[in-house]
């Protein structure tokens, strides 16, 4: 699996053949060094390769710089890997707290890092119990979470690293709570989801993306249960008719 870049599960993308700590180096190198764009060989070299001729780039490497990309730190450009503004911001020298953001920002661009996060509240499941976990987020079989995850458990090992290190946003102050009469709602109310697939804290549109993302799992799940509660019942009908 490691020689094939981008990969999915379920229906989430993550990077196969880069580490965060990859594309941050990589963008590190493209503004201190090229003035916002590395050169594709140069980008080659930071990752480990010995390049002499640039025009000798394998896919390999290209896939590999794709999945550098996926953290939105760096774009593909004509020659090489330009320095987004993110990046700009993750490596600012003066404000920790700004490039503390905006790591956190680049690493939930990867999503299922992102929904992992805020699904297992910030914890690393032990190694044993990994597999189940991703089933349960990326609604798969476990033998098909099982083939992640000897590549997902250090992904994820280091991206909750980063993240549990974010400063977090100030608490916002106590609000009374919205009347709903009628049909009329002048702010939608903020609080806890609880499903079978997990539960989040609904406070802005990236959380409410998420616990989207859970209610959707639940409906799958509760179909599947219908659909198999219908069929066993029409098996005992027709038993007892028969």
């Amino acid at each position: 699996m490691r020689d094939f870049g981008m990969q999915k599960v379920g229906e989430y993308d993550y990077p196969n053949l880069a580490t965060f700590s990859d594309a941050l180096a990589v963008a590190e190198d493209a503004v201190k060094k090229y003035g916002g764009i590395i050169p594709n060989a140069e980008a080659a070299k930071k990752l480990g390769y010995s390049i002499k001729d640039p025009s000798a780039i394998s896919g390999t490497i290209y896939r590999r710089f794709d999945d550098v990309c996926a953290f939105g730190l760096t774009v593909r450009d004509r020659g090489g890997l330009k320095a987004t503004n993110l990046a700009t911001d993750a490596l600012d020298p003066y404000d920790e707290a700004k490039a503390a953001e905006a790591k956190a920002k680049a690493i939930r661009s990867v999503k299922l890092i992102a929904t992992a996060y805020e699904a297992w509240k910030g914890e690393v499941p032990r190694e044993d119990a990994f597999p189940a976990k991703i089933a349960a987020i990326a609604s798969v079989p476990w033998t098909e979470a099982q083939k992640h995850s000897a590549i997902l458990r250090p992904l994820v090992s280091e991206t909750f690293g980063i993240l549990g290190t974010a400063p977090r946003k100030a608490a916002e102050p106590m609000k009374e709570s919205p009347r709903l009469d009628k049909a009329e709602v002048s702010e939608a109310p903020r609080g806890e989801l609880r499903t079978t697939a997990g539960s989040i804290t609904i406070t802005d549109l990236d959380t409410l993306s998420i616990a989207e993302q859970y209610l959707a799992l639940l409906k799958k799940q509760l179909s599947t249960k219908k659909t198999e509660t219908n069929g066993k019942s029409r098996v005992s009908r027709q038993a007892s008719s028969g």
